[in-house]
């Protein structure tokens, strides 16, 4: 019992905490909005706009392996297909962007005659060259595992900076269940710096996702 009152005390006074850390972080007016249509991964890549004008070019998303009828899906081609017809590659088996249930995500471009892929950040960042979109920069920081948390403006606003992009966005934990807001900053090359803003918020003190 004695135990009980002492967990129910703690979390109390982590919750009052909270809530007063919180509404003293609050993004000034500068900070609009993220718009709604720009929440999805999928959203972001359809965006993308390469330092080139290569032949062709397709960002697409496979399955796992392991998977009972592993699907590949286009997200966003560019140019005409033909010419990939009669070339070989080896098919990648992992990508820039990995999602738990959706699998995961890369790009396949011609250049010079020849299959080109796209598989890591790195990669991904030479092929957009300068980051000068809202959306290059919201994907650069999904695949860090930064997302657009609209139930508070805390994790959904942004500013365009002389040199990139801010943003408040959120990281979601799933063991324990909550919610962290970070400061983010992206530059046109594709640097990236987090701080997290120091509390959590939406806590289910206990409980863990699947």
């Amino acid at each position: 019992m004695v135990k009980n009152f002492k967990f129910s005390f703690q979390y109390l006074i982590l919750s009052i905490s909270v809530g007063i850390i919180s509404c003293q972080t609050t993004p000034d007016r500068s900070f609009p909005r993220i718009p709604e249509e720009l929440s999805k991964t999928e959203d972001l890549l359809r965006a993308i706009k390469p330092n080139k004008n290569y032949e062709y070019w397709a960002c697409f998303r496979k399955d796992f392996p392991g998977k009972i009828n592993i699907k590949t899906e286009i997200i966003i081609s560019k140019g005409d297909v033909k010419k990939l017809m009669n070339i070989k590659f080896n098919e990648p088996t992992s990508g820039f962007k990995s999602k738990i249930w959706a699998g995961y995500y890369f790009i396949r471009y011609l250049e010079n005659d020849s299959i080109k892929l796209v598989t890591n950040e790195k990669q991904l960042i030479k092929f957009i060259g300068n980051v000068n979109s809202i959306e290059e920069a919201l994907l650069i920081a999904d695949i860090k595992d930064l997302h657009v948390d609209y139930s508070r403006l805390i994790g959904s606003c942004y500013k365009k900076t002389k040199n990139g992009y801010d943003f408040y966005l959120a990281k979601f934990h799933k063991c324990f269940v909550k919610t962290e807001p970070f400061k983010v900053s992206i530059d046109s090359l594709g640097n990236y710096n987090a701080k997290s803003l120091g509390f959590y918020y939406n806590i289910d003190n206990g409980l863990c996702e699947d």
